[in-house]
Formats: structure tokens, sequence, C-alpha cells
């Protein structure tokens, strides 16, 4: 099983418990991260950005983990939809207090495509 990228062993099934997954982004560094910029769209009458700066959250740490994951010049790159819809998902567990988060994961759950940029 896959979630996030992480590879979980078989033996623990499909249902890979939140804590799992928080364990192996422990050592993801977001202090160079202050906003998390998201282009929602593919038509220019229709794009949109999307500022995310809440640091102390699930969703900011797993989005720079994805920002930095193979991006070694930190390029703009293409979310895909499987890895938003995970992380959306643990995040409404998580950081379900949060309205900044939850507004954030509402988008992420659509069809829009996304694209990642950190500052």
């Amino acid at each position: 099983m896959f979630i996030l990228g992480f590879h979980f062993p078989a033996d623990m099934g499909n249902k890979i418990p939140d804590e799992k997954v928080v364990e192996k982004l422990k050592d993801v560094d977001t202090s160079s991260v202050n906003e998390i910029k998201l282009l929602m769209g593919t038509k220019e009458k229709d794009k949109q950005w999307l500022s995310y700066t809440n640091k102390n959250t699930f969703l900011f740490k797993a989005l720079v983990h994805y920002f930095k994951e193979e991006n070694p010049n930190n390029e703009q790159k293409y979310m895909i939809y499987m890895n938003r819809y995970q992380m959306s998902e643990i995040s409404k567990r998580l950081d379900a207090g949060d309205d900044e988060t939850m507004a954030l994961c509402k988008n992420l759950d659509s069809m829009e495509q996304f694209r990642i940029e950190v500052a």
C-alpha cells in the first residue's frame, strides 16, 4: 500500500492508521517554507491562485513533502489527484478544527488540476 508516496507493508492492509503516515512525515523540514501557493484550474479565465500558510497542520507538512519530493530545482509541480485526495482525507481527520485547512481540503477534493510551489 502506498500513501503519499510512502510504502506500507501489505500485511497492514488497506487501512493504514493516520499515526503511521504522520510518523513518515516527522523529518520533513518546513522551516524554509512560509507559504504554499496552489494554482487551481487549467483555463486562463478560470485559474485561481490559493495561498496556504498554516504551518501547524498535517496538510502543510504533507504539501511541503510532496513539493520537495524529486524536485531538486524547486520548480512548480503538478499535483497528482490520488496524492491530493489522500492528503485531504487524512487532514480532514487530523486538522478538523482549522477552517483554512478545511476550505483547502474542499478545493483539493475537486477534479480541478493543481500546480504547487512554495515561498
